[in-house]
């Protein structure tokens, strides 16, 4: 991980075309594509799919990034480059992408708790039918990899930039949370 950090990071140097004063809208996303998958697949279980997600959260997410709202060693710098309508153009673009289709399972029982801590943490009540909406996730397709850490994320207030996510995952125990994301990337 320390690596692939150090590799963007020399990339981003080198790289003047995805900067500021010469943005080039391809270049940026190649950029993206280095972690986040030429065809929408993370290289990594624990990155997001951000090809088919809702225009306005990667944008917000974006924005998040580059004013440290969300800290990551790799998307804070990278976002930080980007102006206000770069960081628009980036999310229209990987919102007009198609979903990709991932490979996922559930074990037994998951469903059943999956379900009672979606009943519990009302989750459904935000996320509706998992496939996102504008400033909410589409949570339905995702790695479980990625939706495990995000949860993990917010629970353990690494994540602080949905205050409401964190009180809603500190009711969740570790056998709820893996099971509802296997079950969530499931659907």
């Amino acid at each position: 991980m320390r690596h692939l950090a150090a590799l963007i990071s020399a990339s981003l140097a080198a790289t003047p075309a995805v900067a500021q004063d010469a943005f080039v809208l391809e270049d940026a996303v190649a950029l993206c594509a280095t972690c986040h998958g030429e065809e929408g697949k993370p290289i990594d279980p624990e990155y997001p799919i951000i090809w088919g997600e809702q225009y306005f959260y990667i944008y917000t997410q974006l924005r998040d990034f580059a004013a440290g709202r969300r800290a990551s060693d790799v998307m804070t710098p990278m976002a930080a480059q980007f102006s206000r309508d770069q960081m628009k153009a980036i999310a229209e673009y990987f919102a007009a992408r198609p979903w990709p289709t991932i490979e996922a399972s559930m074990e037994e029982g998951d469903a059943a708790i999956a379900e009672k801590g979606i009943t519990g943490g009302q989750c459904s009540a935000c996320h509706g039918k998992w496939q996102g909406d504008s400033r909410i996730p589409r949570l339905a397709g995702r790695q479980p990899g990625y939706l495990r850490k995000t949860m993990h994320d917010f629970k353990n207030e690494v994540r602080t930039n949905a205050p409401d996510k964190t009180s809603t995952m500190k009711q969740l125990d570790d056998q709820t949370i893996d099971a509802l994301a296997r079950y969530l990337a499931t659907l």
